[in-house]
Parts: C-alpha cells; sequence; structure tokens
C-alpha cells in the first residue's frame, strides 16, 4: 500500500471518530434539554413534592387505580411519551410510592403508598399481598385470566375443557398452565391418564381481593 493511501485511510477513520462523537455529544444534549432536571430523578423529593407534579400525580393515581397496568398502558391512557412517562415513573419509585413486578418482558406497576380511600388487601400479611399482585399481574393476560377465574368458579377443570372455556388450542393451554404452575397460582391432579387444573385454597382465598 501507497504512502498516500495509509494517509488517506487515516483521515477516513479520524473523521468517522469525530463523527461519533459529535453525535454522541448531540444525543447528550438533546436529552438535557428534553429533561432539564431529570438529575434531579437521583435526589430525595419531599412527600408534598412527589405529588405536587401533575403528570406525575395522574400517572400515580392511573397506577393506584389500575393494578398490575403495564408502562405502554400508562403512556397510552395518559397519552404521553414514553421519556416523560418514565422519568416520573422513575422519581415515584425511588420515593416508593410504587413498585413493580414482573410478567415475562412486562413490567406490572402497583401503588406502595395509599392515596385514596382505604382498601381491605392492605390488612393482607406481606406474602400474602405479594402473592395477590401476581395472580393480578398474571390476570392482565387474556388466557391466564380466563383460566383463573374459571377455575375460581369451579372446582376442577380438564385440559381439554380449559381449551374449550379459553378458545385456544390444547398447546396453549399446556403453556400457560405450566407458566401458571411454576408461579403456584394453579394447581393439578391426575385422575387415571386425565389431567386436571384447580385453584390451590390460599389463591381461592386471595381472589376476594381482586
Amino acid at each position: 500500500m501507497s504512502e498516500k493511501n495509509k494517509i488517506v485511510i487515516s483521515l477516513s477513520q479520524k473523521s468517522r471518530k469525530v463523527v461519533r462523537n459529535v453525535t454522541i455529544a448531540f444525543l447528550v444534549a438533546v436529552s438535557m434539554a428534553t429533561f432539564p432536571n431529570s438529575g434531579r430523578c437521583q435526589k430525595d423529593f419531599s412527600d408534598d413534592e412527589v405529588l405536587s407534579q401533575k403528570t406525575r400525580c395522574d400517572i400515580y393515581t392511573l397506577i393506584e387505580e389500575n393494578e398490575g397496568i403495564h408502562f405502554r398502558q400508562i403512556c397510552r391512557k395518559l397519552n404521553k411519551k414514553m421519556g416523560v412517562v418514565q422519568y416520573h415513573i422513575s422519581v415515584l419509585e425511588k420515593n416508593k410510592y410504587i413498585h413493580y413486578i414482573k410478567d415475562g418482558r412486562y413490567k406490572c406497576f402497583f401503588a406502595t403508598k395509599p392515596n385514596g380511600t382505604f382498601k381491605s388487601h392492605q390488612t393482607l400479611p406481606y406474602e400474602e399481598r405479594q402473592t395477590r399482585e401476581h395472580i393480578i399481574a398474571a390476570m392482565k393476560r387474556n388466557t391466564p385470566n380466563k383460566i383463573i377465574r374459571y377455575l375460581n368458579e369451579n372446582d376442577e377443570a380438564s385440559h381439554q375443557e380449559l381449551a374449550e372455556i379459553c378458545k385456544v388450542s390444547p398447546q396453549a393451554i399446556t403453556f400457560h398452565c405450566q407458566r401458571l404452575t411454576e408461579l403456584d397460582l394453579i394447581g393439578s391432579k391426575k385422575v387415571g391418564r386425565r389431567k386436571f387444573y384447580l385453584l390451590p385454597e390460599e389463591i381461592q382465598k386471595l381472589m376476594a381481593y381482586i
């Protein structure tokens, strides 16, 4: 390779590096301009400050009234951009006003500090409150919702019966029931070669609080 070609390649590499650095600086500047106070998310807010901001208060109220709501649902219902919602959720989380549990790839949000009227589930022991939240998170999905509700109203149901009730394939029932079993939200028993699903007693009890 000639000396001239080496110089051209070297300059090209430097140009790409400069462009990359300028792009990063631009994105950082845009981020800071969009959320000029985002640094406050790392600081503590007083109780008065946390809910005094309207959008943040609206997000908190929506979560309190719609337990287990997903992030995108919050954005859609309040007609807010994802970045705005994420910032205010970070403030609410840091100040322990809300928390979330994972349901697959979804975050399901719950209010930690009740701001409205007293709700009976607040008297439940901590472990039962956690289980209740996992039930709610699971029931945000259509098929698990139908499975849990049907088993709550009936002593037990066969695999085929659930497939007919939920209007899905037997393979889909296998997938959802296996997942619900791993979460200890449903149980099963075998009668001969047939498998029946049922709702454990502790889950039946918690359904009264949902």
